[in-house]
């Protein structure tokens, strides 16, 4: 089953998780606040803050947990976001 993908910025408060299931090859930007992201079979727990975004690329689970409130764009990697920024962290 393929992920919902998000048109608008999805909301997270602080402690929040948002659950992205075999979503390899999305697109996580950071639109506003901070998160973390980890993915199944993955040792790295990657921190991203406003203007920043990670392209999945494992298969399964990835979980985004928002440290503090937050805001992010899902969505097909390449893509610019309403935002206007596509800067991405490498791993």
């Amino acid at each position: 089953m393929k992920p919902a993908l998000d048109t608008e910025p999805l909301q997270l408060p602080a402690r929040a998780i948002h659950s992205i299931e075999d979503g390899v090859g999305l697109e996580v930007t950071v639109i506003g606040g901070t998160v973390r992201i980890t993915q199944a079979r993955d040792t790295r727990d990657l921190g991203l803050a406003r203007r920043q975004s990670f392209v999945t690329d494992r298969e399964g689970r990835a979980v985004v947990y928002a440290l503090r409130d937050a805001a992010i764009l899902v969505r097909p990697a390449g893509r610019i976001g309403a935002a206007g920024f596509a800067c991405n962290v490498a791993a």
